[in-house]
């Protein structure tokens, strides 16, 4: 059960409305997401302005994408992980992009090690040492993309942490779990 209300774009009013306004023009509908985060003008004002600023990042959409996949995947964050799987086409990301953005695992080199380095700012907090820096600029990332690879995962935290708190009810469709999505990706092997 959601545990933080739902704003109701129906009858919001002020600078809510005008921001709700803004996501179904962008989106097409109001996630509970933004819904959630309504309640505050100021944290959907910022949500919305650094989401569209990550949007021009060099790494580019799709890596962006991966990694706050890998991110929500790391927090346990059901709706961000669903929303982030559902809207994925429209980043440029097949299936099994999906896939090694939730198990930041990728053949492809270069991203998968920005995913890797993405895993490890998250679980040591952004103190990453001097290989994993390393790593990643082997691979490829100047000072800038590291930078935006750190910002891309913080972008994650930001949305699942307020939807963990929230217990935001899903209105999209759930992620499959990380066994059947690979399977559905043609990852898995059948005995």
């Amino acid at each position: 059960m959601q545990r933080l209300n739902s704003v109701n774009p129906d009858t919001a009013e002020g600078r809510r409305k005008e921001l709700l306004d803004t996501v179904q023009s962008a989106f097409g509908m109001v996630p509970n997401a933004a819904r959630v985060m309504a309640h505050s003008p100021a944290v959907l004002e910022s949500f919305l302005t650094f989401s569209q600023a990550m949007g021009q990042a060099a790494i580019g959409e799709k890596l962006h994408n991966q990694v706050k996949l890998s991110t929500s995947e790391s927090n346990a964050c059901q709706y961000c992980t669903s929303i982030l799987s559902a809207v994925a086409p429209s980043a440029g990301l097949t299936a099994d992009d999906v896939l090694a953005g939730r198990t930041a695992n990728s053949e492809d080199r270069r991203t998968d090690a920005a995913l890797k380095f993405a895993r490890a700012v998250l679980s040591s907090s952004g103190k990453v040492d001097d290989g994993q820096i390393k790593a990643v600029k082997a691979a490829g990332f100047d000072d800038g993309e590291i930078v935006e690879i750190v910002t891309s995962v913080v972008l994650g935290c930001f949305t699942n942490f307020i939807n963990n708190v929230a217990a935001t009810e899903l209105d999209i469709p759930a992620a499959e779990p990380v066994p059947a999505a690979a399977c559905t990706s043609g990852a898995c092997s059948v005995a």
